[in-house]
C-alpha cells in the first residue's frame, strides 16, 4: 500500500504518493478533487502493469528521481562523498500536512547519511503550487553536491511545450513545439537568468491558446544559473525538472551543512493561458511583492538615460525637471553618469561618490528642484560591477570574481565584484547607504550589465554564493531604507525572476523601448508578470535601438499597460507634443488603479498582425482594452473582437480612444467608429464582439468600458 497526501486550494488539488516507502511522487495536479475522494483506491485505479524485459521494481518518477532506485532519466540528485555513496536510496521518514496546509516530507539515506526535506504548498488564494527541497549532510565526511532538481510529472495530453528565448533588446520571445520523444533542455550559465533563457516552461494540450486548453506553467524563482528539462522517458512518462545549474565543485556540504533549492512556482489552468497567468499575477501580488509598495499607485517616471546619456549639466537637467513636471511626471530618475570619473562606460564603476565637476556641491540642487515641483527623485547604481579604471579597482584588484592565475575577461569594460566576500558587500553597503542617507532618494535603478565568466571566489565556483549575497545586500538596503524602491535592470531583461522580485519592486523589461518590439516582449512577459511591475516608457523617435519611427499614440498606448514612464529629452518636444504627452500621462493616472489591480487578459484577434489585451476590474464594473496593429493585415478589415472577463448581464458604455493618425482612410467608417461610443451588454461584447476600425500598421487604439 502507498502513503497519500491531498493538498487543496480554492480551485486546485495536488496529490502526493509515496510508493514502497520512497520519495513521494506528485501523482496529480489539476482541478480540485472532492474532500471525500478515496485516495487509497488509486492503488487499484492507476497501478502500473509490469512489462517484460524491465527491472523487477518499476522506478518511481518521484519529486527527486534517484539513479539508486533504477531511474534512467534526468536524475534529481547527483553527488558523492569522496567518490563513494553516489547512487543513494532515500526512504520516507515522515509525510504530513502542517498547520499552514503545506506538505512537509522528510526522507533519509542512512548509508550516505543524507536527509532530504521537501516542502510542497498550494496557495489557498492564488491556486499556485510551490515546491522546494533541502539536502542536509548528516555524516562525518563532506558531500560533493553536483545537482539537486525537483521533477513535476506531466500527463501525456500535455503534448506541446512553450519555451522562452531572446537576446539583448529582444527578450521574452515565445516558441512552441511538440513534446519530443527525448528531452528539451533550457539552461543559463551566464550567472543570471539571461536575455535568452527566462527560467520557465509551459506545457499544454495540443493547440492550447490564451482562452482554451489545459496548461501547466513552471518557473524557477532564482537569479543565478539554471537548468530546466522537459523529458519523455522510454516508457512514455513525462516530467519537467527545474534546478539551479551548478559548476563543478560549487556546492560542497561539510558535516551538518545543507543546500536549499530555489523555489519552483507553478500554475495550472484548464481554460488556457489567461487563467494560468492570472494565477501567477495573483501569487506575485500577494505572496512576493512588498505589500507596502504594492498598494501604492505606481508613479509616472522620467528616466534621463536615452535623453542625455552621460552628458550631465545642471542647466540642462534643471530644464528637464521643469518640463517633466509640466508633463505630469511624478518621479525623476538620474541615470548613469553622476559619479566618479564617469564620462562614458570605460571608467568610474565602483566609485560611488558624486562627480563634483558635473554636479558642483553634489546633487542637492537637483533633488531640491525635483521636490519643489512635487516629484520624487531616483538614482542609478550598478553595485555589482567595477571598471579597471576606477579608484576601487586600483586599490582592490583582488575583489573581482576570478580564477587564480587566469586572465579574467572584461565585459562592457568592467569586471564583476565578488559579493560573497564580506568586505566587498560591506563596502557596497556603506557606499550606497551614504548616498541614501545624505540625499532624499526614493528610488534606485539597480543595473547589472554583463555575464559572469570564471566566477570564482577563493578558488571555488561561486555563482550560488554570489546570488545569495546579492539578495542579502538588497534586503539590507531595503530594511535600512524602507522608503526606497528598487528597480531590477540587467541590460534590460537579463535577470528577471520571482527570486529577485522578493527584493525589488519593478522590472526594466528591455533596453529596447521601440514600441513595436515592446508589444511582442510584453506579451511574453505578461504570462508571468502583472502590468504594474513591468517598466515601459514612452520613447523618443527614431528609437535608439532600431532607428524605427513610430507615432506618439502607438508609443504611449504600448507603455500604458505597464508601469508607465517617459525616456527622452523633453526639450526636443514641441509644445503640441508635450500637450499630447500630458494627455497620455493623465490617461495613465486615471486608469492605473484598474490596470494594476485588475485581471489581465490577452484577446484572440484571429489575425497574426494584430494584438489585443486589457484589464478588467475584479468586480467587473470597468475594463480597458488595447488593440495594436503591428503590421498590415492580410484582410481588408478585421474580424469583430470578442472581449473577455465582463459580466454577461451588465450593460457597459463602450468608448473608442483612437489617437490622431491611427485610423486608416476608408470610404465609409463603421457606425461605432463614427459615434465613438455605445451601450451594450457584456454578453453581446463577449459573444458577438466589437467591429474594429481599419488602422494603419504600427498603430494602436483603446476600448474603454464602464457600467451604465
Amino acid at each position: 500500500m502507498s502513503d497519500w497526501l491531498h493538498l487543496t486550494s480554492e480551485h486546485c488539488s495536488a496529490v502526493l504518493c509515496s510508493e514502497r516507502g520512497g520519495i513521494p511522487k506528485l501523482v496529480y495536479w489539476g482541478a480540485r478533487l472532492s474532500a471525500d475522494s478515496d485516495l487509497s483506491s488509486l492503488d487499484l485505479l492507476n497501478g502500473l502493469p509490469h512489462p517484460a524485459g524491465y527491472l523487477d521494481a518499476i522506478p518511481t518518477l518521484s519529486l527527486v528521481p534517484e539513479i539508486g532506485h533504477g531511474f534512467h532519466g534526468e536524475a534529481g540528485l547527483l553527488g558523492h562523498s569522496q567518490r563513494q555513496r553516489w547512487g543513494g536510496q532515500m526512504t520516507l521518514t515522515s509525510m504530513q500536512k502542517t498547520a499552514k496546509g503545506e506538505a512537509e516530507i522528510v526522507c533519509r539515506d542512512p548509508i550516505a547519511q543524507l536527509s532530504l526535506t521537501l516542502s510542497v504548498c498550494l496557495d489557498p488564494v492564488s491556486d499556485v503550487l510551490t515546491l522546494q527541497a533541502e539536502l542536509k549532510n548528516e555524516g562525518e565526511q563532506a558531500f560533493q553536491l553536483d545537482h539537486l532538481g525537483l521533477s513535476v510529472p506531466m500527463p501525456v495530453r500535455a503534448a506541446e511545450l512553450m519555451t522562452f528565448h531572446g537576446r539583448w533588446i529582444q527578450e521574452f520571445v515565445t516558441k512552441r513545439q511538440r513534446w519530443p520523444e527525448s528531452k528539451v533542455v533550457r539552461e543559463s550559465r551566464r550567472g543570471k537568468t539571461a536575455h535568452d533563457s527566462f527560467p520557465a516552461l509551459i506545457a499544454g494540450e495540443s493547440g492550447f491558446s490564451d482562452t482554451q486548453g489545459e496548461v501547466w506553467g513552471l518557473h524557477l524563482a532564482w537569479s543565478g544559473n539554471h537548468r530546466l528539462v522537459a523529458e519523455q522517458l522510454f516508457d512514455g512518462d513525462r516530467h519537467i525538472q527545474l534546478a539551479e545549474w551548478l559548476y563543478p565543485g560549487e556546492i560542497e556540504l561539510a558535516p551538518g551543512d545543507s543546500y536549499q533549492t530555489p523555489t519552483i512556482v507553478g500554475s495550472w489552468s484548464q481554460n488556457g493561458l489567461n487563467a494560468l497567468s492570472q494565477r501567477f499575477h495573483r501569487y506575485l501580488r500577494q505572496q512576493v511583492l512588498d505589500p507596502s509598495v504594492a498598494e501604492v499607485p505606481r508613479p509616472v517616471h522620467l528616466n534621463t538615460w536615452e535623453g542625455i546619456y552621460f552628458d550631465h549639466t545642471p542647466e540642462h537637467l534643471l530644464r528637464m525637471v521643469d518640463q517633466a513636471a509640466d508633463m505630469g511626471v511624478e518621479r525623476f530618475i538620474l541615470d548613469d553618469g553622476w559619479f566618479g570619473a564617469r564620462d562614458d562606460d570605460h571608467a568610474g564603476l565602483g566609485d560611488w561618490t558624486v562627480n563634483m565637476q558635473k554636479h558642483p556641491g553634489g546633487l542637492h540642487y537637483l533633488i531640491d528642484a525635483v521636490k519643489a515641483r512635487g516629484m520624487e527623485f531616483g538614482l542609478w547604481f550598478e553595485p555589482e560591477m567595477v571598471n579597471p579604471d576606477s579608484d576601487l579597482y586600483r586599490a582592490h584588484p583582488d575583489w573581482v570574481l576570478q580564477v587564480e592565475d587566469y586572465e579574467q575577461l572584461l565585459g562592457r569594460y568592467q569586471y564583476v565584484l565578488d559579493l560573497s566576500r564580506p568586505e566587498v558587500s560591506e563596502y557596497l553597503w556603506n557606499s550606497i547607504d551614504a548616498i541614501l542617507t545624505e540625499y532624499d532618494i526614493r528610488y534606485i535603478k539597480w543595473d547589472m550589465n554583463r555575464d559572469l565568466v570564471q566566477p570564482g571566489s577563493g578558488g571555488v565556483a561561486s555563482v550560488h554564493r554570489q546570488t545569495q549575497a546579492l539578495y542579502q545586500l538588497m534586503a539590507r538596503i531595503r530594511e535600512a531604507h524602507p522608503h526606497v524602491e528598487i528597480e531590477n535592470c540587467s541590460s534590460g531583461g537579463g535577470r528577471i525572476d520571482y527570486g529577485l522580485m522578493q527584493h525589488t519592486q519593478r522590472i526594466w523589461l528591455s533596453d529596447c523601448i521601440d514600441a513595436l518590439e515592446r508589444q511582442r516582449m510584453q506579451y511574453g512577459a505578461s504570462l508571468f508578470f502583472p502590468p504594474e511591475v513591468l517598466g515601459s516608457h514612452l520613447s523618443k523617435t527614431p528609437a535608439s535601438t532600431t532607428n524605427r519611427v513610430l507615432n506618439l499614440g502607438f508609443r504611449g498606448i504600448t507603455a500604458l499597460f505597464a508601469h508607465f514612464g517617459i525616456e527622452l529629452d523633453s526639450s526636443t518636444l514641441t509644445a503640441l507634443e508635450r500637450e499630447e504627452v500630458l494627455a497620455l500621462v493623465n490617461l495613465y493616472k486615471d486608469k492605473r488603479a484598474l490596470i494594476h489591480h485588475g485581471d489581465f487578459y490577452r484577446l484572440p484577434t484571429g489575425v497574426d498582425s494584430v494584438q489585443a489585451y486589457g484589464t478588467v476590474a475584479e468586480n467587473g464594473e470597468e475594463a480597458l482594452f488595447a488593440v495594436a496593429t503591428l503590421s498590415l493585415p492580410e484582410t481588408m478589415r478585421l474580424p469583430p473582437l470578442r472581449l473577455l472577463g465582463l459580466d454577461a448581464k451588465t450593460t457597459y458604455r463602450l468608448e473608442f480612444w483612437i489617437p490622431e493618425g491611427t485610423a486608416a482612410h476608408c470610404t465609409e467608417k463603421s457606425p461605432l467608429q463614427i459615434e465613438g461610443a455605445g451601450e451594450f451588454t457584456g454578453e453581446l461584447l463577449m459573444q458577438l464582439g466589437v467591429q474594429l476600425p481599419i488602422m494603419h500598421p504600427q498603430s494602436a487604439m483603446l476600448i474603454s468600458l464602464t457600467t451604465v
